[in-house]
């Protein structure tokens, strides 16, 4: 509804002053304090082109506009221009909302597809704080984008080739120690004492290689059980995710890249004219990524190995063939099986050795969701795309950077094993023990389970999301488990008291030319906005401004529902109409948490 409104204003502005539209519109905003519903700050761009003081022009632009629908007076104030709703907008945005009911704010189907990974966590440990950020920013972004109309798959890489799953393979073969407990943290903590083994051991080291080797080659009892053992970690790691209500739709593993579209990407690759075989210097006999462009410019080695001489792929060679096959450049596909079946209903499938077709990939659109600290690696993706001729593909490579989120004193470490203790898992458990302790003692004891583990993950996930994706999080269990304040349970406890009063009175209806209360028309103005909120989260791929307007949305429900009685408003309009009132923002507050992956409880 904000952007209609926007819309309607532009165009009377557009009339009065001669400006075009677009530009009329991106002076529109919502004031602060008693300066009118919505501002216009164009009377700064006019007095530029006239010469002539803003305040002059505000003046003169107030005196000829013609008043778009919905708008009842015009004033200037200074150099600006601001507008006070009618109450005829007021009625028709309660009857919209009541005739969308939870589709409102949605957005049209688009046919274009989005991949977005994540969180792509190493299967040989359990997920600690900083892999949660990455699992409900990727989550979110997901919700968000869906939400908006676009069809979104969400991926997960698994990296079952890596060194460090080696080493935990090694470890689970030799070691004494058999597995028990949650198989992703007893690998984890065996992982720790396995690396320092590695470390000082030449025997351990040689051992591992060879593992590994043998894992690369995919051939013999080795590589299968050690895919076996991933697929297990995996799943442990996804009784976590499910616990913040992530899922996914398919899992991509590297050892089925290299054994399904590698040798095309490779043969691809070496064709470009981009990418060039070294013949002296210390990368002599390998495959090099020129990297020209102006961002490149001032480093000292900006040329990126893609192929080592003895012709082994780089981390980035192969991130630039996957990223190929997410945007349906390569012809060659997998073979899928299914990986599980998720809480949510949905099955979860994972390429594999044997399967059958499916139609994953192809997408117009890919988002990885990886750490601050792959930027270089992410720019060099795009630029091998845009030197191969893939334009388009490199414009649409998007990296959603995050900050790590930091105990106080120092990062997480997988091989230091400092994550021990801050576990996702542990996290939540806590969570749920303290939200236990905050539940009134009569309710019984399955709806406080239930009730708790709900407010446990909805208030971490709040606490992680809340955060703009660029800033750090230095995560502390006071601030990130609090029941109070600008938290998750406090946007719950608002729903939950919307929830009641719907139950006990309905829908209500809307009230043609009414008068409102102030906190009536306050409520109303931030229900407006969800649309253009969730169009600018879902634009700007940032969760953080659902978040805040969840807290702003609860904090003016709360003062409408203490100021404006509903129930016991007396005049059967009036109330029919505070009902109206309430059923829109508890669409507003559901829809809302939704897109934040947190339940609309019912009671708390």
């Amino acid at each position: 509804m904000f952007g209609l409104l926007k819309r309607k204003v532009a165009e009377s502005l557009s009339e009065a002053t001669g400006e075009p539209l677009n530009e009329c519109e991106r002076t529109i905003e919502l004031p602060k304090g008693e300066f009118g519903d919505v501002a216009s700050s164009i009377c700064f761009s006019l007095a530029k082109k006239r010469k002539k003081p803003p305040q002059e022009i505000a003046s003169e632009v107030a005196a000829t506009l013609r008043l778009p629908d919905w708008v009842a007076k015009v004033r200037s104030d200074g150099p600006y221009l601001n507008f006070t709703l009618s109450s005829r907008f007021y009625s028709k945005l309660i009857e919209f909302i009541l005739k969308e009911g939870e589709k409102y704010g949605r957005g049209k189907k688009k046919k274009a597809k989005t991949i977005v990974e994540f969180p792509s966590v190493n299967p040989n440990k359990p997920w600690h704080v900083g892999h949660l950020r990455n699992a409900l920013l990727g989550d979110s972004v997901a919700r968000i984008l869906e939400f908006s109309g676009e069809d979104v798959e969400r991926m997960d890489y698994i990296d079952d080739l890596g060194l460090q799953v080696a080493q935990s393979f090694w470890g689970y073969l030799n070691l004494k120690e058999k597995p028990s407990g949650k198989l992703d943290l007893w690998l984890g903590k065996q992982y720790v004492e396995v690396a320092k083994k590695f470390e000082e051991d030449k025997k351990v080291q040689e051992e591992v290689r060879q593992l590994l080797l043998k894992m690369e080659e995919g051939k013999g009892q080795e590589a299968q059980k050690c895919r076996e053992l991933v697929e297990k970690c995996v799943a442990a790691q996804y009784e976590t995710a499910f616990k913040f209500k992530i899922y996914h739709d398919v899992l991509i593993f590297e050892s089925d890249i290299v054994r399904t579209i590698f040798e095309e990407g490779m043969e691809k690759i070496r064709k470009s004219k981009a990418i060039v075989k070294e013949k002296s210097g210390k990368n002599a006999g390998c495959l090099v990524a020129k990297m020209e462009s102006e961002e490149f410019a001032s480093m000292e080695s900006p040329d990126k190995i893609l192929v080592r001489s003895d012709g082994t792929a780089t981390y980035t060679g192969k991130d630039v063939i996957f990223q190929m096959w997410k945007f349906g450049l390569l012809k060659g596909d997998f073979r899928y099986a299914t990986f599980m079946r998720q809480p949510n209903g949905k099955e979860c499938e994972m390429s594999a050795p044997k399967g059958t077709r499916a139609c994953h990939g192809k997408a117009s659109r890919v988002i990885n969701v990886i750490g601050m600290e792959q930027a270089y690696p992410q720019k060099v993706i795009r630029e091998i795309l845009r030197s191969m001729g893939y334009e388009k593909e490199a414009e649409n490579s998007v990296h959603l950077a995050y900050e790590h989120v930091w105990l106080e004193d120092e990062k997480f470490s997988g091989r230091q094993g400092t994550w021990v203790g801050y576990t996702a898992d542990e996290l939540y458990e806590e969570g749920v023990k303290r939200a236990q302790e905050k539940i009134k003692s009569e309710v019984a004891a399955e709806e406080r389970g239930r009730i708790a583990a709900s407010v446990a993950a909805g208030a971490i996930r709040f606490s992680f999301l809340r955060t703009s994706p660029e800033k750090k999080i230095t995560f502390k269990w006071d601030s990130a488990l609090s029941l109070e304040g600008d938290s998750a349970p406090y946007v719950m406890y608002a729903h939950a008291r919307a929830q009641k009063i719907f139950e006990k009175g309905g829908k209500g209806r809307a009230e043609e030319g009414a008068e409102l209360e102030d906190a009536e028309k306050e409520l109303l103005k931030k229900i407006m906005l969800f649309d253009w909120v969730v169009s600018e989260a879902a634009r700007q791929l940032r969760p953080h401004l659902v978040a805040d307007f969840c807290l702003e949305l609860a904090e003016a429900y709360n003062k409408f529902y203490n100021s404006c009685p509903i129930l016991s408003a007396g005049d059967e309009r009036i109330q029919e109409r505070r009902l109206a009132i309430n059923y829109a923002s508890l669409v507003a507050l559901k829809n809302s948490l939704s897109l934040l992956g947190i339940d609309a409880l019912k009671r708390m």
